[in-house]
């Protein structure tokens, strides 16, 4: 498909760079929008030197779902997603490339919609409904979720599809959502809500294997870590010292430029891994036999290493 990709036009800055501090960021490109953007996905196998795989997906109000170039803001393809009651287009509050970055999920309200790339200005190629809009005598809570899908994760080995919702509900769904529920649960009146709070759910991930799954909320003071693959219950919560939002991410290895790995027997309390933007915990109740790093979302700075119990890796 020819979306006019062209080469990049200018290097952006190393941000591990120290011997240029401060660094100063500008906007590699900017894509204009008439509406305020609901959601955006990029995709998997992005890399800044192969411009044919710059990719951004985007939502807003009345329109369709488009795929632009993140090198020169063209508007490549556009997939409509539309109420067959109302012939108005549906706006998505979550999107995300399937692993082999052929199809991509859509997320919006009590409905999930799986599109394929290579069929741009056509329909969703398979469509669930989470649950009714409205609870009705039939309602399962156990299979149903109702509300916007705010946030979606795929565990590539398994396909199991985590769907989030502000509703503070999480639905799981087989082959990238094309199959059935396998549950649904609430993050409400557990242990972890009483102590870190909530009010909506904002990301989900998997970790690497596939067994945790990791739930990040607004207004909490945390994120909440769940065994799917073993009790499909709670395991526990990480805490953090700043009200601030923040994502997560995993490592399950010495990481490339910290060079930093922890004790496989010893608890952490805060983790400071340099060259790496990371959230300060307080007394996390999880020991494991991997390390747990959650990478916050904002503007990058210098941290100083300091771990606790751990081992420092030159």
């Amino acid at each position: 498909m020819d979306c006019g990709w062209h080469k990049p036009r200018r290097k952006p800055p190393d941000l591990l760079d120290e011997d240029q501090q401060p660094h100063h960021l500008s906007p590699y490109c900017i894509i204009p929008s008439k509406e305020p953007v609901n959601a955006i996905a990029a995709y998997p196998f992005f890399d800044l030197s192969n411009p044919s795989t710059t990719l951004i997906l985007s939502s807003m109000r009345d329109h369709p779902i488009r795929l632009n170039s993140a090198i020169s803001g063209h508007l490549g393809a556009s997939y409509p997603l539309v109420n067959p009651m109302t012939e108005a287009y549906i706006c998505p509050n979550s999107l995300l490339f399937t692993p082999q970055g052929d199809r991509f999920i859509a997320g919006s309200d009590s409905l999930l919609s799986l599109c394929d790339l290579s069929r741009p200005g056509q329909e969703p190629i398979s469509s669930i409904q989470t649950g009714p809009k409205r609870k009705t005598s039939d309602y399962n809570a156990t299979t149903n979720m109702r509300g916007l899908v705010s946030t979606l994760a795929v565990d590539s080995s398994s396909g199991l599809l985590a769907a989030g919702t502000f509703g503070r509900q999480i639905g799981l769904y087989a082959s990238m959502g094309q199959g059935e529920c396998v549950g649904v649960f609430s993050v409400k009146d557990t242990a972890a809500d009483d102590q870190i709070g909530g009010s909506g759910i904002t990301q989900v991930a998997w970790s690497r294997d596939g067994r945790y799954l990791y739930i990040s909320e607004r207004k909490s003071d945390g994120v909440i870590i769940y065994d799917i693959r073993n009790t499909g219950q709670l395991l526990s919560w990480l805490t953090k010292k700043v009200a601030m939002r923040f994502g997560v991410e995993e490592w399950t290895e010495k990481l490339e430029y910290g060079k930093i790995a922890i004790t496989k027997k010893g608890q952490f309390n805060q983790l400071f891994p340099s060259k790496h933007i990371m959230m300060q915990f307080q007394e996390p109740r999880y020991t494991a036999e991997v390390a747990f790093w959650l990478q916050l979302l904002a503007s990058v700075a210098s941290v100083r290493t300091w771990m606790k119990e751990s081992l420092l890796v030159e």
